[in-house]
């Protein structure tokens, strides 16, 4: 069994990961059925692209052209020659991404040898990876002795050195944001680990949000504020995830501030993974949304269905369950939507079918996916909680007669959810949002269908918000 998917959807970015330890500090084993051990590293299709090239940048930095992108170099543009990023380049190279323009041109960009300039800080290796390298599977696809790949246009400036990315202040923080199962913990803890593997004698840091508060909160208590300031400011690398805890918490987001501030002054780097972007928590003072905002914020996706296709078809490969593709359909089908539900389904499998608890069939296999993620049920009090939840808004509000765009569009999409996952009627829907009528409940869902066919980023929230149901992918939106 091969994945039959065109290459893009094949990327597969390797990531090492902070080793399992004991409470006594002991390293344990990794765990030979994560899903990175499964899958390699982190599945990338093309609703993570962005990700994946973020990751680049954290870890092996962001390149250098000899001139702008698409432009002419100016005789006089000194900072460039002297070793400077520029952020319209980086964000050329994010808009190429974003819209999957990753041709032979765009990956020629990473694959070159770097020039040694004259700035010492620019790190210059012997050969630099491909920004999407191919992985052994997709290895067999390239004839062994197929020419090398070269740029179609010359366009495209060579790269003349590379810098950290904590050195383009502009981006500074890198900001992952997105559902919960989406990746975010695989990605940061990638680039922490990457970071110090090359630089073991740097500080660094890599904590929850939880952890953070809790920290200050004892320093506090101990009179050692300064001495918790003086640890962080030490740090290379400051790393916090799950940054949303720190919403109401006043202390927490005050002591962050400044950490953000002395990065992008003294050239750190700090990664923060959130649920929503920073203007969107409620709790999050202005300044912290603000500051958080101004850095590099990159939304973490679930898989869609190709990409949790392919992860079905690697893992299972691995795992050695031999899969028909109706089964693989029915897993895709059927199977939570991150990657690591997906994952651990399979393994479940693997395992009954190696213990003999169930005979390696595709019924079996059908009927163990069945029992491991049953039918959810849904309530439209339910529906509007969670939809509530995801725009920011309360309940309140959302049964009130306020008319803003944010409450207008809330509404609409529990109109939508609500007659596509429950049992209510348009009618018995309108009950709950002051009366309102049939019709007026019925506009508001077809308005909701019908944006879904072109706006992708609702096509997004309204699939998060289904995640967030736990209801597993089986209704088209």
């Amino acid at each position: 069994m091969s994945a039959s998917f065109p290459a893009p959807l094949r990327r597969v970015l390797p990531l090492p990961v902070f080793p399992a330890v004991s409470d006594d500090g002991v390293a344990l084993a990794p765990d030979p059925f994560s899903p990175n051990a499964l899958l390699g590293g982190f599945v990338s299709g093309p609703e993570n692209r962005l990700a994946e090239l973020a990751v680049r940048f954290a870890v092996d930095g962001v390149p250098i052209f000899e001139r702008p992108l698409g432009g002419t170099l100016d005789p006089n543009d000194a900072a460039r020659l002297g070793g400077s990023s520029s952020r319209d380049d980086l964000e050329t190279l994010f808009r190429q991404a974003a819209n999957d323009e990753y041709g032979a041109d765009f990956d020629a960009i990473f694959d070159r040898r770097a020039v040694r300039v004259s700035d010492r800080s620019v790190r210059s290796p012997k050969r630099r990876p491909t920004l999407f390298p191919l992985d052994d599977a997709d290895a067999s696809d390239v004839p062994p002795n197929a020419a090398p790949t070269v740029p179609t246009r010359r366009s495209t400036p060579a790269v003349v050195g590379w810098r950290p990315l904590e050195e383009a202040s502009f981006f500074t923080p890198l900001v992952f944001y997105g559902p919960s199962g989406s990746g975010k913990t695989r990605l940061v803890e990638g680039i922490c680990q990457s970071r110090r593997l090359a630089e073991p004698n740097k500080t660094l840091y890599y904590l929850s949000g939880a952890d953070f508060a809790r920290s200050l909160t004892n320093a506090i208590r101990r009179d050692q504020t300064q001495i918790f300031r003086t640890l962080l400011a030490q740090a290379r690398v400051v790393a916090i995830e799950n940054a949303d805890v720190l919403a109401e918490r006043d202390a927490a987001q005050s002591e962050f501030l400044p950490i953000l501030d002395a990065a992008a002054r003294e050239r750190k780097l700090v990664v923060v993974t959130l649920a929503k972007k920073p203007n969107e928590i409620p709790g999050f003072s202005p300044e912290l949304a603000a500051r958080l905002g101004a850095g590099l914020l990159v939304p973490t996706r679930f898989p869609t269905r190709e990409t949790k296709r392919f992860i079905v078809e690697r893992a299972a490969e691995k795992l050695g369950l031999r899969l028909d593709d109706a089964t693989v359909d029915f897993c895709v089908d059927n199977s939570p939507a991150s990657v690591g539900g997906v994952c651990g389904t399979l393994v479940q499998a693997a395992q009954e079918f190696a213990s003999r608890t169930r005979s390696p069939s595709p019924e079996n296999f059908r009927a163990l996916v069945e029992a491991r993620n049953p039918e959810p049920t849904w309530t439209l009090d339910r529906v509007l909680k969670t939809v509530a939840k995801q725009f920011s808004v309360s309940v309140v509000e959302m049964r009130s007669k306020k008319r803003s765009k944010t409450l207008v569009l809330a509404r609409n999409v529990v109109f939508y959810l609500a007659r596509k996952l429950t049992d209510a009627t348009f009618q018995e829907i309108g009950r709950e949002f002051s009366n309102r009528d049939h019709s007026t409940t019925l506009r508001g869902a077809r308005d909701v269908a019908e944006a879904l066919e072109t706006d992708a980023e609702l096509r997004f929230q309204v699939r998060e918000i289904v995640e967030k149901l736990r209801a597993e992918d089986r209704v088209e939106l």
